[in-house]
């Protein structure tokens, strides 16, 4: 009875190790490569840039060093397709904190914001890319940010044909790292930049040189 549970212990552990390779590691297929910024582009725009590298296709993994088979297994390892880069952002309202003498940390006074591009192919060559998105600087302005606008959060993703990248701190909230506290900021973000919808967008909407390390884009 003893070698039967160790056989099985044995069978369990094995399949549970196979289970987890199959799993992507953070940072395997795409990596965050510096800061995110916020800069003064212009007297009209914000700029918001998310720089990161592309490592290496998924489905070469998938592939397990096998050949395609069929045509529809086919694809060019060299790019990555249908790449969708997601990001919400949230700026403390000064104008509503000084007018009720709030909390710098009271989430009340977070505006929340969002926007998403999707590149057509991205080139893996390991050289950084940047997804651009612009804010109108006259609601800064309005919301009084300041010169030197700093974000109070943000939530970046990465996906592809609904597949999500894990990435390394593709969550930032004030000084906060546990997990906990990261996770509900994230939710906060998504539920709550429905209603600024449009505001932030995809910096290419206004100029294409915005798209000089990204490459080509869907447009809607």
């Amino acid at each position: 009875m003893k070698k039967y549970l160790v056989l099985i212990g044995i069978l369990l552990q094995t399949m549970y190790n196979l289970v987890k390779a199959d799993e992507l590691q953070p940072d395997q297929i795409i990596q965050i490569d510096g800061k995110i910024t916020v800069s003064q582009e212009s007297d009209l725009w914000l700029r918001v840039t998310v720089p990161f590298l592309v490592k290496q296709h998924p489905e070469l993994l998938k592939l397990d060093g096998k050949r395609p088979e069929s045509m529809e297994e086919l694809f060019n390892p060299n790019f990555l397709n249908s790449l969708k880069i997601k990001i919400w952002i949230s700026f403390l309202n000064e104008f509503n904190r000084n007018a009720l003498r709030g909390d710098k940390k009271d989430v009340r006074f977070f505006d929340y914001y969002s926007a998403e591009l999707e590149c057509m192919a991205v080139e893996i060559d390991r050289k950084t890319k940047k997804a651009e998105f612009l804010f109108p600087a006259t609601i800064a302005k309005m919301n009084e940010w300041g010169n030197y606008p700093k974000p109070t959060g943000y939530v970046i993703e990465f996906s592809r044909q609904g597949e999500v990248f894990s990435v390394s701190d593709s969550i930032s909230f004030l000084s906060y790292d546990k997990a906990e506290y990261l996770e509900k900021y994230r939710i906060e973000a998504v539920n709550n930049s429905s209603v600024n919808e449009g505001v932030l967008i995809p910096a290419y909407l206004i100029n294409d040189n915005y798209l000089k390390d990204l490459g080509p884009v869907v447009r809607d």
